[in-house]
C-alpha cells in the first residue's frame, strides 16, 4: 500500500488523532508535534475529498477572536514578540480535527476513554512525586509530567469531570471509571491548587443538579467528610479561602491592575505576553509582588492584553459552546453515551471558566488543546444523525 493509499485507509487518521489525544496530559512537545502531522493529514484528505471540512456554530467565535488577536498582536509594544505569541491560534484547529476524526459514536467514546487512561498515567506519575520525587518546591507541590503544577491540576480537573460525567450519565466501564475518579481526586487534592478545587466543586454540584436536584444536597457532608481526611497541608489550603493568604490578596491587586490597562488601552490591550513587561508601570500600591506573568485570571488577561472587543469574541465562543453542550445533552437520550459527552462538555467547562477566575488556565496551551478537544464533544454525532 502506499503512503498516499495508507492515509486515505478510514482508520490511520482516527488513529492519529487518538495518539495526540493521549499525549496531551504527558508531554506538550510530543503532542504538538503530532497535532501539526494530523493536521497535515487531515488537510490532504480533504483536498482528497475523502472527509469534508466540518461547518460548526463555534465557526464565527473562533474567527473574530483569531482576528482581534492578530490585531492586537500587530499593534502590540513588541509586534515580534507578541506575533510569535499568538501560534496558539493554531490549536483552535483541534475541534475541527476532532469532529471529522469521531464521526461516529464509538469512535468519541474511545476518544474520551483513552484521555482518561492517559490522565490515570499522569496522576501516577504525580503521586510518585509526591511520595518519593524531590520536586525542590516549598510545598512539594506535583506537577506530573506538566512543567508547573497548574497545569497540572488543570488537566486533573478536566479529565476528572468527563470521568463522573460519563460515570453518573453512562455507567461503563464502572470499575474503571470508578478507581480513575478516585485516583484523580486524590492527586487532584494533592497539587494543593485551589482554583482547581473550586472547579471541580462546580463540576460535580452540575453533574448531581443534572442528574437529580436533590443529589446536590449531599455535596456539603461529602465536602465535610473530605475535609476530616485530607493531610494537613491541604487544610491549610482550605483554610486560606477563609483567611486569604499573600497570593490571595496578589489577585485582588492584579485585577485593579487589569482595570488601568484596560482603561488605557480598551481596543487591542497592551499586546500578547505583553501584561509582564507593563505590569511594573500598573502595579497598585501595596502589591506584594512587583513583576506578575500574567494577571491569574482569563477575563482580566484577555482584556488587558488583547481589548475588549477580543474579550467578547471570547466570551461569545464560551456561551457559543455552553449552549451548543446544552442542546446536545437535551437532546441525547437518557443513558446515553452521548448525552453523557455531552453533560461532561457542560460540567466541563463550568469548571474551567470557574477556575479560570483565579488563575489564566486559558494561556497554558497543554490546557487549551484539552478545552478544544471538549469542545468539539457536543458536535460529534452518530454517523447516522451526522449524515
Amino acid at each position: 500500500m502506499n503512503l498516499a493509499r495508507l492515509l486515505e485507509a478510514p482508520p490511520t487518521f482516527g488513529y492519529l488523532l487518538a495518539a495526540w489525544l493521549f499525549l496531551v496530559p504527558i508531554s506538550i512537545a510530543a503532542s504538538q508535534i503530532l497535532l501539526a502531522f494530523t493536521a497535515i493529514v487531515w488537510m490532504y484528505l480533504i483536498y482528497r475529498k475523502a472527509i469534508v471540512f466540518p461547518r460548526l456554530p463555534l465557526d464565527w467565535p473562533i474567527l473574530f477572536y483569531a482576528a482581534f488577536t492578530l490585531a492586537a498582536a500587530a499593534f502590540s509594544f513588541d509586534p515580534s514578540t507578541s506575533l510569535a505569541n499568538s501560534k496558539k491560534l493554531l490549536l483552535f484547529i483541534v475541534p475541527y480535527l476532532v469532529v471529522s476524526g469521531a464521526r461516529r459514536e464509538k469512535t468519541a467514546d474511545k476518544l474520551v476513554l483513552l484521555l482518561i487512561l492517559s490522565a490515570d498515567v499522569a496522576a501516577l506519575y504525580g503521586l510518585w512525586q509526591y511520595f518519593f520525587g524531590n520536586l525542590g518546591d516549598l510545598h512539594h507541590r506535583i506537577r506530573g509530567f506538566m512543567g508547573h503544577y497548574m497545569t497540572f491540576s488543570g488537566l486533573l480537573m478536566g479529565a476528572s469531570t468527563l470521568v463522573l460525567a460519563r460515570l453518573i450519565f453512562f455507567g461503563r466501564p464502572w470499575p474503571f471509571l470508578a478507581g480513575s475518579l478516585a485516583l484523580l481526586y486524590v492527586t487532584l487534592t494533592l497539587t494543593l491548587t485551589r482554583n482547581a478545587w473550586v472547579g471541580v466543586l462546580v463540576a460535580v454540584a452540575l453533574l448531581l443538579f443534572l442528574k437529580n436536584r436533590r443529589l446536590v444536597l449531599a455535596l456539603p457532608v461529602l465536602v465535610a467528610l473530605a475535609f476530616v481526611v485530607v493531610p494537613p497541608d491541604v487544610r491549610s489550603r482550605i483554610d486560606s479561602f477563609f483567611h486569604p493568604d499573600t497570593s490571595g490578596r496578589d489577585r485582588l491587586y492584579m485585577l485593579e491592575a487589569a482595570a488601568a490597562m484596560v482603561e488605557h488601552h480598551p481596543w487591542l490591550g497592551v499586546g500578547l505576553d505583553m501584561v509582564k513587561e507593563v505590569y511594573p508601570i500598573y502595579l497598585v500600591e501595596g502589591a506584594p509582588h512587583v513583576e506578575n506573568i500574567h494577571l491569574h485570571n482569563n477575563l482580566a488577561q484577555i482584556a488587558a492584553e488583547r481589548g475588549l472587543p477580543c474579550l467578547l469574541a471570547w466570551l461569545w465562543l464560551m456561551v457559543q459552546t455552553l449552549v451548543s453542550a446544552a442542546r446536545a445533552y437535551r437532546s441525547a437520550l437518557p443513558g446515553s453515551s452521548e448525552r453523557a459527552r455531552a453533560a461532561g462538555a457542560l460540567a466541563f467547562f463550568a469548571a474551567s471558566l470557574t477556575a479560570g477566575l483565579f488563575e489564566y488556565n486559558f494561556g497554558d496551551s497543554e490546557f487549551l488543546m484539552l478545552v478544544l478537544f471538549v469542545m468539539a464533544l457536543p458536535f460529534v454525532k452518530p454517523q447516522s444523525e451526522a449524515a
